[in-house]
This record gives C-alpha cells, structure tokens and sequence, in this order.
C-alpha cells in the first residue's frame, strides 16, 4: 500500500471517531433532557414549593444544554470542515519535469515548484519565457505546458467507473495526452478564453493566444463559448481555429508550419526520473522493478538505441529518451 494510500485510510478512520463522538454527544444530550423532564414532572406534582425549586433548577439546566447543543454543533462542523479539506488536499497528480521557472499559485499564496512538487486541485501554474512544465495525472494523463503559459485545474474527478476533469488554459501552449478510459463515464476538457474543447482518449495541441486546436490521433469536439456557437468534430491530423464571430473554422488539415509551432512550443525537455528521488515511489505508470543484477555479471554500455523506449504508458515518441542498457555477456 502507498503513502497516499495510507493516508487515505488514516483520514477515514479519523472521520469515521470524530462522527461517532458527535453523535454520542447528541444521545446524551437528548437522554439527559429527557430525564430532566421527568424529574420535574414528579417533584412538581409532590409540592408546591419543591415546584419552585424545579423551576430554577430547568432554568440552569437549560443554559447548561445549549451549551451541550452547542458542543455537539461544533464537533459535528468540525467532522464536515475535517471531510472536505481532507478531499481538497488529496493530491491528484504530480509533476515530473520542469525547465526554466515555474510558479505554483495555491490558496493564495505562490512558490516556484520543482520536480516531484504534488499537483492539487484549484493549482494554478505560470510559466515564464524559456519555461516548461510537465504534469502526469493520477489517471495518466500527460499534460506539457510551454513557455509564457497559465493553466488552471479546476475540477478533477477519478474513479474506477469515472473520469472527470476541467482545466483553464487561460494563455499559451498545451499539449495533452489523454488515456482511453474503457471502464466507465470520461469527460475532458479543456476550456480557453473564446472556446471549450472536449477529449476522451487521444493526444491533442492548444495554443489559447490564438485559439488553435490540433488532434494528432483521436478525435476532439471544440465549441465556441459565445451563444449560438456551433460545434465541430477533429479527426486525426485536422485542425480548427476560433473565428472573429466566435464559430469554430471547420475541420481542415493541420498547416505544416501551424503543426510545427504547437509541437514546438509544448516540448519540454524530458528525461527519466531519478530513481532514488522520494516522489518515485507513487510515480505514476511506475513498473515494479526485478530482481537487482549482481555486480560483475552485467556490463554498462551507454549507446544510442535504433529504437527509443518510452517514458510513461501511452506517451507517444515525441516524449522518447535514450537510456541506458544492460548487456548481459
């Protein structure tokens, strides 16, 4: 079991003691009001002066439940603020390359992120000029973000059955690999200043300055946001722009230079991760590893392959890396 994994089941189990006691506090509230109740109804009906005394006395043990009721009220609010900070703070994605200066914009305040830095939701990241970064989800989707960019994650849903997630890429190129999600309900997308743009399982290219939206494989609906805008369908290789009047253009063959521009713009430079980093432990798309080879019986040959290996299950040879082989003698 992970790390996340753990924590996940320490928050329930704290969720689940601080539910209890709040309801065992409302039982005795309750239980203890009942029995003043009692009690004054007997001693009332034995003696007038007993009567009064009862009475002051429910007047004091009044003030004493509302501060009982109040108790419980807060106990209780504290088990819902508990429930949903503990969802907010659960991370949903983590960040494994950064080049230049990234900034991370988190409940207002803000910080230069490095490789490894958790993703949350609400993040908002900002890279300057000669900056990239690269972000793989917790359901393995790839998203590289180029220079002089801002994006914004603003819902993220993901369960076996369901997949949801919103981002605003308010300025700038992405590229994102989405992974086909074959076990339920998948809803991406991807929202810019003029047009939304909605993804299942394929690699797609935004460029928000200009409004541009290529599909390398897969298919992608756009949709201008003005009323009235109409949708249009993107099949492998087509590209579509928003227009001045708020409509998609229709589907047409990428421009070369266009295809060119995008692919240039959200290439971050990739590189394996470090193996002995503490965030590999939940890297996602991470393999276990076998059994160590015994020094001595393996040479280390540094060499350029004929075929590169990739990085992450699902990211295409644009995101390749050579490594390092093992030659057994």
């Amino acid at each position: 079991m992970s790390r996340n994994e753990y924590r996940k089941v320490l928050m329930m189990w704290i969720r689940t003691v601080v539910h209890c006691k709040a309801i065992h506090n409302l039982f005795l509230f309750i239980g203890y009001k009942l029995s003043v109740l009692l009690l004054r109804e007997v001693l009332s009906r034995s003696n007038p002066f007993i009567r009064k005394e009862v009475t002051t006395h429910w007047l004091a043990m009044t003030f004493f439940e509302i501060v009982l009721l109040t108790l419980a009220m807060t106990i209780i609010g504290d088990f819902a603020f508990n429930s949903s900070f503990a969802q907010e703070t659960d991370s949903i994605g983590i960040v494994t390359v950064v080049r230049g200066k990234v900034t991370l914009t988190r409940a207002g305040g803000s910080e230069t992120i490095v490789e490894g830095t958790r993703v949350l939701l609400g993040d908002r990241f900002d890279t300057e000029e000669e900056s990239g970064v690269k972000i793989v989800f917790n359901d393995d989707t790839l998203m590289s973000l180029g220079a002089s960019a801002t994006l914004s994650v603003t819902e993220f849903v993901y369960t076996p059955t369901k997949r949801k997630s919103f981002s605003n890429l308010i300025k700038g190129k992405l590229k994102a690999i989405i992974q086909d999600f074959p076990g339920g309900e998948s809803d991406v997308e991807f929202a810019t200043p003029n047009a939304v743009a909605g993804i299942k399982g394929t690699t797609v290219f935004i460029d928000a300055d200009k409004e541009d939206f290529f599909v390398s494989d897969g298919d992608m609906f756009v949709m201008g946001l003005r009323p009235g805008a109409k949708e249009v369908i993107l099949a492998p290789g087509e590209f579509a722009q928003i227009l001045p009047n708020g409509n998609p253009s229709d589907p047409e063959p990428v421009p070369p230079n266009i295809e060119k521009e995008l692919i240039e713009g959200t290439d971050v430079d990739e590189k394996a991760p470090d193996t002995e980093a503490s965030h590999k432990e939940e890297y996602p798309g991470k393999e276990e590893g076998g059994e160590e080879t015994p020094s001595g019986l393996a040479e280390l040959v540094t060499a350029p392959l004929a075929q590169p290996v990739n990085l992450l299950p699902g990211v295409n040879g644009q995101d390749e890396a050579p490594v390092v082989v093992i030659i057994n003698p």
